[in-house]
C-alpha cells in the first residue's frame, strides 16, 4: 500500500524542450523527498514529453498527462489539482526552477501555523543581470499573517499592481479545488491564466503566513515573459488577459463568494482589473509604428471602454494620457439637444478669486435656467454663500480611479450635461476626468484663472503640460483677448474669452452712484487679497508706505487678507514695527462683511503691486466704490481697456507707484476725474449680459469674431514681450536666490574653519581647570552640531526652500501639503526608504493649489507602519535633481480614528495604527 504524498509540484509545459529537464531536476532534488510531481504537457510541438518520459525512468514520483489540443496553462494546472494525490501544492513553470529546500521551508510554515496560503520571496534571475527593479520587488511578499477578508486586501492592495502568479505561493489542494470550482469548468485563458484562481483563492482563504526566503527562481525573459508586441495577432494574445480577470468577476457574483466581512471586495476587484488593463496601455505605448499604436488602442477601448482606460492610466501608468486622448482631441460631438444641468467643479469653496467666481456663475446660470450642481473635492468653512436649490457634492476616493468613478456617478446621478471645471490651471488631474467624462458624451468647458503666461512667470513647465491637453476640453474659457490669441499659437483652437462675472460680494452692492471727492487730510489707501508675495507681492505695499512717510504725505495704508505659505500678517506687522510705521500701516487680516465693507468704504485710493493676474476682481470691486487705482501696468488685462479710473506704471518702478499717489494727494480734481473713470469703467465690467453669454457658450453660439479672434501683429508683440521679460525675471530671481545661498554658506564655512582652529589653541592654557575644559569642549561640541545643522538647512536653501508644510489621512489617503522651491516646481514627488538595501519608492500624484502649495497624494495601505523620506525631483540650476524634502519646523499632522501621522527627527514621515 502506497504512502500518499507531503506535497504535489504541479508543471504545465508547453514547448519547454530546452529548460524542463532543470525544473524537473530542481524539484527532485528537493531536501524534503515526500514529494510527486505532476507534469501536464498542454499539446506541445517539440520534445518537451520526451524528456519528461526519459526521467520518469529515473525517478517514479514524477508523472505525465497530455493535453490532445492547446486548453492553456490554466487547464493544465487545473488538470494537475485534480490529479494530485497530497493535501499541499506548489506550482513551478517549465522554464524556471525551485530552490532546494522550497518544499521543506514552504511545508514547515504552513503545518506549523495551519495557514492554507503560503507566501515566499522569488528570485528574479536575467542572463544580462539586468531586470525590472520594480517587477522583482513587488515579487516578495509583504505580509507576514494575514486572516479571512484581510488575504485579499493585502495580495491585491488597491492602487498596486495586482500579481496573481500561482507560483508565489504554496497552497492547500482543498482551497485551489475551491477556487477552480468558482469558475466555468470548460475556461481557456491564454494569457495572465493564474490570476482567476490566485484571486478567488485570497478571497477563499482563511489564513495566509509568509516567509522572506526566497524559495522560487523566476527567469526573466524566458519563453513568453517579457516579450514585445511587435504584430496585430501578438497583442490580441495580450489582450486576452481581459478574459481572465473578467472571469473573476463573473465568478465573484455567480458563485456568491462574498464575504461578510469583505466590504472592500468590489473595489480590490476592481483595482486588480484596471491593473491588467495597465498592461495593455504599456504594451501600447512601447510599439513605435504610430499606425499599430493606433490600432492597438482601438482595440483596447473596444474591449474595456475609454472610461476604464482612462481609469486604469490614472492610477497605474499616467503617460499612457496622452495616448489614449490622441485619438479624442478632434472637435467635440455636442449633444444635439440643448443642455440643461451644469456641474461646476473646483478643488474646495473656503476662500479666494476662484470660488467667488464659481458662486457667481452658479447665481447667473440658475437665473439662465439652468439646473446647477457644484462639486468640489474637499468640503469645508465657506464664506460664500450659494442657492438652496445648488446642492454642493464631494467626490472622494483612495486614488484617481475610484475619484473618477465616483465623478462619473455623481454625472449620472443628477443628469449632467456639461461641466465647468474651475480648476484647470491649478492641478495635474483634470485631463483624467475631462477624458472620462468625454467617453461619457459630457463635455467639459475649462476656465483658466490667470494670465497665460503665468507658468512662465512660476518659472514652471505647466505651459506644455496644458498645450498638449487643452484639447481634450469641449472649450477653453480665458480672460482676455491676449489669452486667446497666446493659446491659438499654441495649437489650442477652440479657445474664447468671457469676462468673468462680478463677485457676490459686489453683486449684492452694485456699482456706486456718486463719484467721490478728495478735500485733504488723510489719503487712506487700502489692499485687499490673499497675502502672497510671489504674485501680488504685498511686501513691496510696506515699501511704498515708507517713501510716502519719507516724503511727508498724509496717509494711511490697511492691508487685508489671509495669510499665504510665503506671506503673513505677522511677517508684515513686523516689517511695520522694524520701520516704525504702526501709525501708517495697519495689517488687519482677513476681514469678511461688514467688516471688510466698512474698511473699505472708508478708503480713498486702491493701491496693486502684482505682477501678474488673470481678472482681478478686487480691482472691479474698489472701482466699483469710485476708488481710483494705482497699479503697475499689466497690458494684457481686458478691464484696463478704455478704463481711465486707472493709472499704471512699469513693473517694479516703485519710485513711480509713490509718484502716482502722491500726485492723486496734491491734486483733488484729478482724483474726481478719476473716481468717476473709475465709476464707468465698473459698471461697463459688471453690465455684460452674462446670462447671454453663458447661454451662448453652453450652445456654441459665441460669436468667433469677438470672443475668438485670430491673433494679430500687436498680440504676438507684446506676448513676447512680456515672455522675455518674465523669463529674465526668473533667472534673476534664481540668480538672487542662489547668491543668498552661497554667502550664507561661506558665513557658515567660516564659522566651522573657527570652531575647528579653537580647540588646539585652547588647549595652551595649561591653567584652565579640566572641569573648565570639559564645559568649553561642550559648548563647542553644541556649536559644532548648530552648525552642522545649519549647513543642513542651507542645503534645503540651495534647493529653494522647498519643505512638507502638513500631513494628513484623508479617506484613506496620506495628503502631503508641500512648499515647491521658490522660483520652481516638482516634476514629481516620491516617499522613499530602503529594505535590506532595496531601495523602494512610491511616486504621489500632484494637484496645485491657488496658494501656490502643492498637494501630494496617495493611498495609505502602502504606507502603514514605516517611515518615508520625502523626495523631490526639480530644477536646479538648470538640471534636474531629485532632493530630499525637509519637514517644515511648524508642520502639523492630522490622521482619522483607524490611522495617525507622525513626523520624525531626520525628515521622515510614518502612518501608524492607532491603537
Amino acid at each position: 500500500m502506497s504512502t500518499s504524498p507531503d506535497i504535489t509540484i504541479i508543471i504545465p509545459l508547453h514547448n519547454d524542450e530546452e529548460w524542463v529537464a532543470d525544473a524537473l531536476a530542481s524539484s527532485l532534488s528537493q531536501t524534503h523527498a515526500s514529494l510527486e510531481v505532476i507534469c501536464v504537457d498542454d499539446a506541445s510541438t517539440d520534445g518537451t514529453c520526451a524528456v519528461v518520459e526519459r526521467i520518469q525512468q529515473t525517478d517514479s514520483r514524477v508523472r505525465l498527462y497530455r493535453q490532445p489540443t492547446n486548453r492553456t496553462a490554466f487547464q493544465a494546472r487545473k488538470l494537475g489539482v485534480e490529479k494530485s494525490r497530497a493535501p499541499y501544492v506548489l506550482f513551478l513553470d517549465g522554464d524556471d526552477r525551485l530552490i532546494h529546500d522550497a518544499v521543506e521551508v514552504a511545508l514547515d510554515v504552513a503545518r506549523t501555523s495551519g495557514a492554507d496560503l503560503v507566501g515566499f520571496g522569488v528570485d528574479v534571475v536575467s542572463q544580462d543581470g539586468r531586470h525590472p527593479t520594480r517587477f522583482a520587488t513587488d515579487l516578495q511578499p509583504v505580509h507576514t499573517d494575514l486572516v479571512g477578508g484581510q488575504i485579499v486586501n493585502g495580495l491585491f492592495p488597491i492602487g498596486k499592481v495586482a500579481q496573481g502568479h500561482l507560483w508565489r505561493y504554496l497552497w492547500s489542494k482543498e482551497l485551489l479545488r475551491a477556487a477552480y470550482a468558482a469558475l466555468e469548468d470548460s475556461l481557456e485563458l491564454p494569457r495572465a491564466n493564474d490570476i482567476p484562481v490566485s484571486f478567488l483563492g485570497a478571497v477563499m482563504a482563511r489564513r495566509y503566513v509568509s516567509t522572506d526566503k526566497k524559495l522560487y527562481q523566476y527567469f526573466w525573459r524566458r519563453g513568453v515573459s517579457g516579450l514585445a508586441t511587435g504584430s496585430e495577432s501578438a497583442f490580441d494574445f495580450y489582450l486576452g488577459a481581459m478574459n481572465s480577470i473578467d472571469a473573476v468577476g463573473v465568478a465573484l457574483e455567480v458563485a456568491r463568494t462574498r464575504g461578510s466581512e469583505m466590504e472592500d471586495l468590489d473595489a480590490i476587484y476592481d483595482s486588480a482589473r484596471l491593473s491588467m488593463v495597465q498592461v495593455l496601455l504599456r504594451r501600447c505605448e512601447e510599439t513605435a509604428d504610430p499606425d499599430l499604436q493606433a490600432l492597438y488602442v482601438s482595440k483596447l477601448i473596444a474591449r474595456v471602454g475609454m472610461v476604464d482606460a482612462v481609469r486604469a492610466a490614472s492610477v497605474f501608468f499616467t503617460p499612457a494620457l496622452s495616448m489614449l486622448a490622441r485619438g479624442e482631441m478632434g472637435a467635440f460631438h455636442f449633444p444635439q439637444s440643448p443642455p440643461r444641468v451644469v456641474m461646476l467643479t473646483t478643488g474646495n469653496l473656503d476662500t479666494g478669486g476662484v470660488q467667488g467666481v464659481l458662486v457667481s456663475q452658479a447665481q447667473l446660470l440658475l437665473r439662465a435656467g439652468f439646473k446647477v450642481i457644484v462639486a468640489v473635492q474637499t468640503l469645508g468653512d465657506t464664506a460664500f454663500r450659494l442657492p438652496e436649490s445648488v446642492p454642493v457634492v464631494r467626490w472622494t476616493g483612495r486614488n484617481r480611479a475610484e475619484k473618477i468613478a465616483e465623478y462619473l456617478r455623481l454625472c449620472e446621478e443628477y443628469a449632467v450635461d456639461v461641466i465647468i471645471d474651475h480648476h484647470i490651471l491649478y492641478n495635474e488631474n483634470w485631463p483624467f476626468f475631462a477624458l472620462a467624462a468625454r467617453a461619457q458624451g459630457i463635455p467639459t468647458v475649462g476656465w483658466l484663472h490667470n494670465f497665460a503666461l503665468r507658468p512662465l512667470y512660476d518659472s514652471t513647465t505647466r505651459s506644455s503640460f496644458l498645450a498638449e491637453r487643452l484639447p481634450i476640453l469641449a472649450s477653453v474659457v480665458v480672460l482676455s483677448k491676449a489669452d486667446v490669441a497666446f493659446w491659438k499659437l499654441r495649437g489650442v483652437e477652440r479657445v474664447a474669452y468671457l469676462p468673468n462675472p462680478p463677485s457676490p460680494w459686489l453683486e449684492s452692492r452694485g456699482v456706486a452712484q456718486d463719484t467721490r471727492h478728495w478735500d485733504g487730510g488723510v489719503l487712506r489707501l487700502v489692499w485687499w487679497g490673499r497675502l502672497q508675495q510671489h504674485t501680488k507681492r504685498v511686501r513691496g505695499l510696506i515699501d511704498v508706505a515708507e517713501e510716502l512717510d519719507r516724503r511727508g504725505i498724509d496717509f494711511h495704508l490697511t492691508v487685508i487678507g489671509p495669510d499665504s505659505p510665503d506671506a503673513t500678517a505677522e511677517q508684515l506687522r513686523k516689517s511695520v514695527s522694524e520701520r516704525e510705521l504702526d501709525a501708517r500701516v495697519t495689517v488687519s487680516g482677513p476681514l469678511h462683511g461688514r467688516d471688510l465693507s466698512d474698511a473699505l468704504e472708508d478708503a480713498h485710493l486702491y493701491i496693486s503691486l502684482s505682477g501678474i493676474e488673470g481678472y482681478p476682481l478686487t480691482l472691479i470691486e474698489a472701482q466699483a466704490l469710485g476708488m481710483p487705482v494705482v497699479m503697475y501696468e499689466l497690458p494684457w488685462l481686458a478691464v484696463l481697456d478704455r478704463n481711465e479710473g486707472v493709472l499704471s506704471v512699469a513693473q517694479g518702478d516703485l519710485r513711480a507707484i509713490t509718484d502716482s499717489v502722491e500726485r492723486i494727494a496734491s491734486d483733488p480734481d484729478l482724483y474726481s476725474r478719476l473716481s468717476a473713470a473709475s465709476l464707468e469703467a465698473a459698471t461697463r465690467a459688471t453690465g455684460h449680459d452674462f446670462l447671454a453669454l453663458y447661454d451662448a457658450l453652453l450652445n456654441h453660439r459665441l460669436p468667433a469674431s469677438e470672443y475668438s479672434p485670430a491673433p494679430t501683429e500687436t498680440d504676438m508683440r507684446m506676448l513676447l514681450d512680456l515672455a522675455i521679460a518674465f523669463s529674465e525675471e526668473g533667472v534673476r530671481r534664481a540668480a538672487r536666490v542662489e547668491k543668498r545661498a552661497q554667502s550664507r554658506a561661506d558665513d557658515l564655512r567660516r564659522r566651522v574653519d573657527r570652531l575647528e582652529r579653537r580647540p588646539s589653541g585652547a588647549a595652551t592654557r595649561v591653567d584652565r581647570s579640566a572641569n573648565a575644559q570639559g564645559q568649553s569642549d561642550a559648548r563647542v561640541t553644541a556649536l559644532g552640531a548648530r552648525v552642522r545643522n545649519s549647513l543642513l538647512r542651507l542645503k534645503t536653501r540651495l534647493t529653494g526652500s522647498a519643505s512638507v508644510l502638513g500631513a494628513r489621512v484623508q479617506a484613506d489617503e496620506l495628503v502631503l501639503r508641500l512648499r515647491p522651491p521658490r522660483g520652481r516646481a516638482f516634476r514629481g514627488v516620491q516617499l522613499h526608504r530602503e529594505i535590506d538595501g532595496v531601495p523602494i519608492a512610491h511616486d504621489l500624484a500632484l494637484a496645485g493649489e491657488p496658494d501656490g502649495t502643492v498637494l501630494a497624494r496617495m493611498s495609505v495601505y502602502p504606507l502603514a507602519d514605516r517611515r518615508w523620506t520625502v523626495r523631490a525631483t526639480a530644477m536646479v540650476s538648470g538640471v534636474e535633481s531629485v532632493v530630499s524634502v525637509p519637514i517644515h519646523a511648524n508642520a502639523q499632522t492630522r490622521g482619522n480614528r483607524k490611522l495617525k501621522v507622525r513626523f520624525h527627527s531626520g525628515d521622515t514621515v510614518q502612518i501608524y495604527t492607532h491603537r
